[in-house]
């Protein structure tokens, strides 16, 4: 009996080793993946989502060639550490993960097309499924950008900056914004900024836009518009109707929308003053000596693009040889400008000469006329008329191809363009030294009528095809496209 006894009392410490304890359930060796919602990540430890983090779902963007949403292009504003960490792009479908990294031909791009970043650097290329990481040489703000239909993955340093026609580098060159480096949230603000009364908008590195694919059908926007407050990528620009000095500034915050501020911190200095428009006079134009502001076609053009082309007026024109001529504001109120009213002339033009107190050329010949009245001062340039073409009808981005310039037809007072190599939008300008860039100079041919971008924003598109020639007359200022 005792004996029984002792093989049940044995049995039952075995029954009870072995036993499972609730408190410590069994590892598991293949744990599930972490849940997360559907989509396409950002997630590495060079960023603040070492984890996955609705934060770092990408979300669908504009495609800037038509400005309207385009569901396979993604993307996310995220500061990344340089160094080695860095992240990857990962596809969430259900309990499947799949982890991106840059593709063999992913590389930074160094030749540039049309309006992308010309200062912080930018990466494009194809994604491959691998744990290589998107790494980056410097800390900062970077947008990452994927288009899953393209399978074209572009990553972009974010420096921010103002431009505009209110802003003093006008629509040629951004106030910097510069900002402190955080993972979480960063402030891009510029102090004592003048603005005038006048459009701008928010836009990073220096560039408009970053093309996806290399036919340019896809595009992202790199800018922001519509409003300060709320701005918005590829937003109408932003009108400013207060000339003072302010601080501006735009908040990133991650998985945040875009917002910003400005503050009025103080007044401006006294604006220089322009005449409202000049007109080319004398007979030695098509226009003779009718009262300046009479005949409309004599009008000269603003160079655009703000605060540093104001107070520079340029025309194309047939200038009669040995003959006198003035240029003058309506109704010949002050400037009206002789050859004895002009404080310097440009030493790489033609040679003016004087005809009783008028200017004279000494050949006959298609011209281009530009006044510069900044700086207190009143400066004449007369050299031979140079129009080129540029952009996609053109085949080149790049000013001043020698292949885009237009033949000057000094007998039947024209200047016609070489054949459109492409079929694409027409691009054209006047060129030149004085003007500060082609898009300052800009003009185009809208239903016969040469019209002149000014002091304005971009003109409409105007679509070539391939072959067609370009034939202006600036003296009634007409033209055709055939």
């Amino acid at each position: 009996m005792l004996y029984l006894m002792s093989i049940m009392l044995l049995t039952g410490m075995v029954m009870v080793s072995c036993k499972k304890d609730d408190d410590d359930p069994d590892p598991d060796p293949d744990p599930d993946p972490v849940l997360v919602e559907d989509g396409i990540y950002v997630k590495g430890a060079g960023t603040a989502l070492a984890e996955f983090d609705l934060k770092g779902l990408m979300k669908s963007t504009l495609n800037e060639v038509s400005q309207e949403p385009r569901a396979e292009l993604l993307e996310l504003f995220v500061a990344v550490k340089a160094g080695s960490e860095g992240f990857n792009i990962v596809k969430v479908a259900g309990t499947t993960q799949t982890t991106y990294g840059p593709g063999a031909d992913f590389a930074e791009v160094t030749e540039l097309d049309g309006d992308e970043p010309r200062t912080g650097k930018f990466w494009r290329g194809s994604l491959a499924e691998t744990e290589t990481k998107f790494t980056v040489p410097e800390d900062g703000l970077y947008h990452v950008v994927y288009d899953t239909e393209l399978g074209i993955v572009v990553v972009a340093h974010v420096q921010w900056g103002a431009i505009g026609a209110a802003t003093p580098g006008g629509w040629g060159e951004s106030t910097p914004m510069p900002a402190a480096f955080d993972l979480n949230k960063m402030d891009f603000t510029v102090t004592g900024i003048t603005m005038l009364e006048n459009s701008w908008k928010l836009r990073y590195s220096n560039g408009w836009k970053i093309f996806i694919d290399a036919d340019g059908t896809v595009k992202v926007n790199t800018n922001l518009g519509g409003s300060i407050a709320a701005p918005v990528p590829g937003g109408a620009d932003i009108m400013h109707t207060d000339y003072a000095i302010f601080t501006i500034s735009l908040t990133w915050e991650l998985g945040e929308g875009w917002v910003g501020s400005m503050e009025r911190t103080g007044d401006a200095e006294p604006l220089p003053e322009y005449p409202e428009a000049m007109y080319l006079v004398g007979d030695a134009t098509a226009y003779g000596w009718g009262t300046p502001g009479e005949n409309a076609e004599a009008i000269m053009h603003k160079a655009a693009g703000g605060a540093p082309s104001e107070g520079i007026f340029w025309k194309i024109a047939h200038l009669e040889g040995g003959v006198g001529f003035k240029l003058s504001a309506a109704g010949w109120s002050d400037p009206n400008l002789g050859f004895n009213e002009v404080d310097e002339y440009d030493t790489e033009g033609v040679a003016v000469g004087e005809d009783g107190g008028n200017f004279t050329v000494a050949e006959s010949g298609m011209y281009v006329i530009v006044l510069n009245l900044r700086d207190e001062m009143t400066k004449v340039s007369i050299k031979e008329a140079a129009v080129y073409g540029i952009g996609d009808a053109f085949g080149s981005w790049d000013a001043g191809v020698e292949a885009n310039k237009f033949t000057v037809d000094n007998t039947a007072k024209t200047l016609v363009s070489p054949a459109l190599p492409a079929s694409a939008n027409i691009r054209m300008y006047a060129d030149h030294s004085w003007i500060p860039d082609w898009w300052n100079a800009e003009f185009n041919v809208f239903d016969g009528v040469i019209e002149y971008r000014n002091d304005g924003g971009d003109q409409e598109a105007v679509p070539g095809t391939a072959g067609q020639v370009i034939t202006l007359h600036f003296d009634d200022n007409t033209g055709t496209i055939e």
